[in-house]
């Protein structure tokens, strides 16, 4: 029987699994655009204008970043940088330090904005009174994901918080998930990474020999073989998440 069965090591990804990674991010651009950029730049210039530019040119950034092609203190500033260019605004003299004031701006705030995805305090409370290890392995930066940890009350419910700063590998390394086995005593076939990233969390956990549980909202496409598919976190509730026998 299921109350019989040991419950397996639960891994969570942070951002836009647990943490409302977009809107938390647009609440702090917003206000970043209204004191820095908006004396600045162009009138006629919008912050949703901005942000829909600088979340594309962000994406793009993480990927180099992810990749080992940015460092972190080149990303910062570069996504806000790429973001003017993108919008069409001409180089100008205030440029670069605009965007190097807006990256440490963006850092300083972001992370203590507390908007979480539907259910996750319920969801992660219930897992943990199941009896469940809970784990948080992460690529964001270690300064910062601390801080969303502990400001948006999810710190309670997880005994580690990995990030690749602090292990030196991001997912999908195989590395980052067998530092994470060798810190927490558990192993591949008791470890379920649960993700909405499906390269980084999903497929960096099957290659791992971990269980994989794709948090799929928008009902991204693919025709990876996962072991399980949600579209709603409460859907985690649901899943078998208990040791092989």
């Amino acid at each position: 029987m299921k109350g019989q069965q040991e419950p397996s090591d639960l891994f969570f990804d942070l951002d836009r699994t647990l943490w409302d990674f977009d809107l938390n991010s647009r609440e702090a651009l917003h206000a970043i655009f209204e004191e820095l950029a908006a004396p600045i730049l162009p009138a006629s210039l919008t912050a949703d204008h901005f942000i829909e530019v600088y979340e594309i040119e962000n994406e793009k950034c993480w990927r180099a970043y992810r990749a080992g092609e940015l460092t972190q203190s080149e990303l910062r500033p570069l996504r806000f940088q790429r973001t003017m260019e993108g919008l069409g605004i001409p180089a100008f003299k205030e440029m670069e330090a605009l965007a190097d004031s807006m990256g440490e701006a963006y850092v300083k705030r972001a992370p203590y904005c507390t908007r979480l995805i539907p259910d996750a305090i319920e969801v992660v409370r219930t897992l943990k009174e199941r009896g469940h290890r809970m784990f948080i392995l992460t690529n964001g930066f270690d300064e910062v994901q601390h801080i969303k940890m502990k400001n948006s009350g999810l710190d309670p419910f997880f005994e580690i918080v990995f990030t690749s700063d602090a292990i030196g590998h991001k997912k999908p390394h195989p590395e980052a998930f067998s530092h994470c086995l060798n810190q927490t005593g558990s192993i591949p076939r008791h470890a379920v990474m649960i993700g909405d990233d499906l390269e980084c969390d999903v497929i960096g956990a099957l290659k791992s020999g971990w269980r994989q549980v794709h948090f799929n909202p928008r009902g991204e496409q693919h025709r990876e073989q996962i072991w399980r598919t949600v579209k709603h976190l409460k859907d985690v509730l649901d899943l078998p998440l208990y040791n092989p026998s």
